[in-house]
């Protein structure tokens, strides 16, 4: 059972965590409302994206739990304890395998919804349920920018699931490349990125996008192809 947000007005861009039980399937994504439902609504809705990981993986596949938090709090999550400095959560969305959750900043979600519409945030949170499924399936990649790339990927794919039953458009999933791009890896430099098997290391600026591309293109074969690679590369199979 998911709560409504507190404390946000409509239209400030945050994605909003609500589902109740036989609640109806949805639209096309033109909200953040809508953006709410695609994440959250029942696997036999056209499009949904517990709808794509139960057609990949069965019963192993699960309703997920979000937990959304505001730049400045530290999420209620198992991969929070400890940390005492709530900058390290801010802007920022992820997996936590400790405790099976999907943490996000609200505001991130706004800004990424500002920039782009609702379609960012609903790839954002793509790439999260990604990283869960290969947890779930004992396919994470040997190195972090292999797990990153492959979670891209999987973003791509479940985006061309939501395109085929109308959920959002062929170009907002060209924008998405787009918006993987800007989320690349330049720590280090644009010509020296950090090593592939860093702590948290990300798959460079061109990686994210030709990851998030090929996931939408040739489907999940090829994401299990790129999360195998032994450096963080993307190749195709």
């Amino acid at each position: 059972m998911f709560a409504s947000w507190t404390g946000l007005p409509p239209g400030t861009g945050a994605v909003a965590q609500a589902q109740t039980p036989g609640t109806a399937c949805g639209g096309r994504i033109e909200s953040n409302e809508d953006v709410t439902t695609l994440i959250t609504e029942p696997a036999d809705c056209p499009g949904s994206v517990n709808g794509y990981w139960r057609g990949q993986l069965g019963t192993s596949w699960s309703q997920p739990h979000y937990v959304p938090y505001r730049n400045g709090e530290i999420p209620a999550i198992a991969c929070a304890e400890g940390v005492d400095d709530p900058r390290v959560f801010a802007d920022n969305a992820l997996y936590c395998t400790l405790d099976d959750t999907v943490a996000y900043s609200m505001d991130f979600m706004a800004q990424l919804s500002q920039t782009g519409g609702p379609s960012y945030p609903a790839f954002v949170i793509m790439h999260e349920l990604g990283h869960r499924a290969d947890k779930l399936s004992g396919t994470l990649g040997p190195v972090s920018r292999a797990e990153e790339n492959q979670a891209d990927c999987h973003a791509g794919s479940q985006a061309r699931y939501a395109v085929d039953a109308g959920r959002l458009t062929s170009n907002e999933a060209v924008n998405g490349s787009m918006l993987f791009y800007s989320l690349g890896d330049t720590r280090g430099g644009w010509f020296d990125q950090e090593g592939s098997s860093a702590p948290d290391a990300h798959g460079t600026p061109a990686q994210r996008a030709q990851s998030f591309s090929l996931g939408y293109q040739q489907g999940i074969t090829t994401c299990r192809h790129i999360g195998q690679s032994p450096d963080g590369s993307v190749s195709t199979v």
